[in-house]
């Protein structure tokens, strides 16, 4: 038995026999005619060998085979048809997907509460679920490819050429040299030299691969190889080590702007400038008319775009 030689419309046929004991209240069901079901039913008993409905009385009761085969195919038909109609027929109110993202940990702190608030609100049975951690851009974009993922955010320059790939920018940023700000450092109150930050340790993370490159090439470009004291799983760290010790950080001004309220940290004025960098919401082209993904984008870049300020 060969299952691509099935037409699946069959099962369809036999599924709803199956429920209606009867060809004719399958066929009103189907909207087909008696003998289009009565054919379909000949063409399936063949393909499985079996006579799968016998008739007893006003009645077409099924054989052994067809109760072993009821389940699953009433379960498939049901997988496939609430799938649809999730992907189509996207409604909040009612939905139960789960929702895969892939976002470091800053974006985690500015988007989740607000995120989680609103599906309270709007969106009581749906789940959100994130990755543990924040692999190199180009896994992110696998699993975003293969479904494993439904959104991430990434710097746009990561995606840029991806054919593939759909994106929404909703801000852009620089990154900064942050320090204690009672950090000799800043003792000059003029731009450091390198040789000054070259002097000096650093704080660094693994979870943002991308961003930590960009940094490196710009003080390699300047002649500055960085001795790096820390190297932590998440960014949201950064503040508090940078805080205790003279250690240097390096974060985003969104993110310096947002910690500097509760950690007594400054800028570094460096000699030389970061290139601006532009992030947005990514996700795989296949599901750009997916409705429910639709409205989580929608939701989300509402959310980014209030809690990061555009142009810094």
């Amino acid at each position: 038995m060969n299952i691509r030689q099935l037409d699946l419309n069959l099962l369809l046929v036999f599924d709803a026999v199956y429920r209606e004991r009867s060809i004719s209240a399958a066929a009103r069901k189907l909207d087909l005619s008696q003998p289009a079901v009565s054919n379909a039913l000949r063409r399936l008993r063949k393909f499985t060998g079996d006579t799968l409905f016998f008739r007893s009385g006003n009645e077409m009761m099924p054989t052994r085979t067809a109760n072993a085969l009821a389940i699953p195919v009433s379960h498939a038909l049901s997988t496939v048809e609430e799938s649809l109609s999730s992907l189509r027929a996207f409604d909040p109110r009612t939905s139960t997907r789960v929702f895969r993202l892939g976002i470091n940990d800053f974006m985690r702190v500015t988007l989740v509460p607000a995120l989680a608030n609103l599906l309270e609100q709007e969106a009581p049975n749906v789940r959100l679920e994130f990755t543990g951690e924040t692999p190199n851009p180009p896994v992110l974009l696998e699993a975003l490819r293969r479904g494993e993922t439904d959104i991430s955010i990434l710097p746009l320059g990561a995606v840029a050429a991806e054919k593939d790939i759909s994106f929404s920018a909703f801000n852009s940023d620089t990154l900064a040299v942050v320090a204690r700000a009672e950090h000799p450092i800043f003792d000059s109150g003029t731009p450091v030299s390198t040789e000054a930050l070259a002097s000096v340790r650093y704080v660094t993370t693994n979870n943002a691969p991308a961003l930590r490159a960009l940094a490196e090439t710009v003080f390699a470009e300047h002649g500055i190889e960085r001795d790096v004291a820390c190297v932590m799983p998440d960014t949201s760290t950064i503040p508090s080590i940078v805080e205790m010790t003279d250690y240097l950080g390096i974060v985003g001004k969104s993110f310096l702007k947002r910690h500097q309220r509760d950690h007594a940290i400054a800028e570094v004025k460096t000699p030389f400038t970061f290139p601006q960098i532009k992030a947005g919401l990514v996700w795989a082209r296949s599901a750009d008319e997916d409705q429910g993904l639709q409205w989580l984008r929608h939701k989300a870049e509402g959310i980014l775009k209030s809690a990061v300020t555009v142009g810094e």
